[in-house]
């Protein structure tokens, strides 16, 4: 592979993995601030909607029903730790997702849900989103998509390591600025693992 081939392979890697790389950033950055957790969130909301049960209905087939009617795609598939009951034997129905959770509580003698709503912010989103890869599997298309890309971009960003290190080599390797750049990175890699351990 010629050096003028390997640095349009280079570039386009590049290019392919950069909103990858745009978020990874920003939530290395919040991780770096320290922010608190308690500051993931915004201020809960929270709200009723009538929601009659069918009888004979299992706790897992009304939790997809009000999956269903509150539009909860991001929280699908429903796993099974969604469902639980509190002291007073209601249904409670523990959705997260990327946007934050929605904990509803069926209030079957009220024939009725509460709504507790609570919206993550910016930077949790960015992390949520940071940690979803091809092994994930939503019930959303849009999540599942990005999924998909993450996963793609990380090994772009393998392949444009690579062919980086080729081109480096392909080049000038005995060049002086290129060699000082490598141990000042490689320095500076050093520094920061040792000082964030």
């Amino acid at each position: 592979m010629t050096a003028h081939l390997l640095r349009k392979v280079h570039t386009y890697l590049g290019l392919l993995t950069f909103v990858n790389l745009m978020v990874y950033g920003m939530v290395g950055m919040a991780a770096t601030w320290q922010w608190r957790t308690s500051d993931s969130f915004a201020a809960a909301q929270t709200t009723y909607l009538p929601f009659a049960v069918a009888p004979n209905l299992a706790d897992a087939e009304v939790a997809d029903r009000v999956c269903t009617l509150l539009g909860l795609t991001l929280a699908r598939p429903i796993q099974r730790q969604v469902v639980q009951h509190d002291a007073a034997h209601n249904l409670v129905l523990d959705f997260w997702h990327a946007n934050g959770e929605h904990k509803i509580t069926l209030l079957e003698n009220e024939q009725r849900l509460r709504i507790e709503m609570r919206r993550v912010k910016l930077w949790r989103y960015l992390d949520t989103l940071h940690r979803t890869t091809g092994v994930f599997h939503s019930g959303d298309w849009r999540m599942q998509l990005w999924a998909d890309y993450n996963e793609f971009a990380m090994w772009s960003l393998l392949g444009m390591l690579a062919t980086g290190a080729a081109l480096w080599l392909l080049s000038r390797p005995g060049h002086r600025m290129a060699q000082i750049s490598l141990a000042a990175g490689s320095g500076l890699f050093a520094a920061l693992y040792f000082w964030t351990r």
